[in-house]
């Protein structure tokens, strides 16, 4: 018997259309054939999860797919765009693709599990994607504990609650603290339905982005075109990947630096950083960060 290839049990996903289409067996079919032969397929780096969404013209005719493609090993994520003739047959293969403005947020909401909110205003957020990988859904259940803990409020946002309405309208909340654990690179991070995308944060008014301290754990993602537009809507301190952040290791030092520098130890987040990554991280030197590098605000 052929060996399997690497891709050969990826779970492939098809978000609903505009105005909530749906697509038939058949097509289910074509998009799933087309991401697998064409994407996957013709890759060697092992996926964990992809996510497609279909591009329609305004006729409803689909003329694209535009899929991300999440790593099994890093929180890479890889964006591609299929061209498409008619009845899905392929016309072009873009790997490397940056997506447009209405290529980031899928045409129609998933459904969202309810969220506990906190009584008074929510001073710190975390959030995963992908839950369904054990050492990401460990390392937001561990935050958010600590945070508790440590006495602040704290809301987290597993799976479907991590999306791109939950996301945007907390990183403009007056937060303390923001983390999401999951897939990304130099332009944005993937969430549940869609791409949290550096020109969403450069279209923000100067100062709208008010989490004091935000941490993606996300490979890339402290490079431009993302790190460029976070540092000009303002963060205090920004803290993400400099390269591919291997899944496990990177949560062990996103978790170090946050009991390192909340109270009762409210260590100087720089040296945190360092000595997180010197004890924790194979490579020291893989996570940037920027902005006030000194002491996390204490609870009001």
């Amino acid at each position: 018997m052929p060996e399997k290839h690497v891709n050969q049990n990826v779970r492939i996903m098809i978000f609903s259309g505009a105005e909530g289409l749906t697509y038939s067996a058949t097509e289910q079919s074509s998009i799933r054939k087309i991401v697998r032969d064409k994407l996957l397929f013709q890759s060697m780096k092992p996926y964990h999860k992809a996510q497609v969404m279909v591009k329609h013209r305004p006729d409803g005719v689909p003329e694209a797919l535009v899929a991300y493609l999440l790593r099994a090993h890093t929180y890479t994520a890889d964006v591609a765009k299929v061209t498409l003739g008619a009845n899905y047959a392929v016309k072009q293969v873009k790997l490397d693709h940056v997506p447009t403005a209405v290529e980031t947020k899928v045409p129609t909401a998933i459904k969202m599990p309810p969220i506990i909110q906190p009584k008074l205003p929510v001073q710190m957020v975390f959030g995963t994607p992908v839950p369904e990988i054990s050492t990401a859904k460990a390392a937001v259940e561990y935050l958010y504990k600590l945070g508790v803990a440590r006495g602040y409020r704290c809301v987290k946002l597993l799976g479907a609650s991590a999306n791109l309405a939950n996301y945007q309208k907390y990183l403009c909340n007056h937060l303390l603290g923001f983390v999401n654990v999951g897939h990304g690179n130099t332009s944005g991070i993937v969430l549940a339905d869609g791409f949290l995308s550096a020109s969403w944060f450069a279209r923000l008014r100067p100062k709208s982005l008010w989490p004091e301290v935000i941490y993606f754990n996300s490979c890339q993602t402290f490079n431009s075109p993302l790190l460029t537009a976070v540092e000009k809507v303002g963060r205090r301190t920004y803290v993400a990947g400099k390269v591919n952040l291997l899944i496990g290791p990177s949560e062990d030092v996103c978790k170090c630096f946050w009991t390192k520098i909340l109270t009762p130890y409210n260590k100087k987040m720089g040296v945190a950083l360092v000595e997180c990554e010197k004890v924790k991280y194979p490579n020291p030197g893989s996570h940037g960060i920027s902005g006030d590098k000194g002491k996390f605000k204490p609870i009001p």
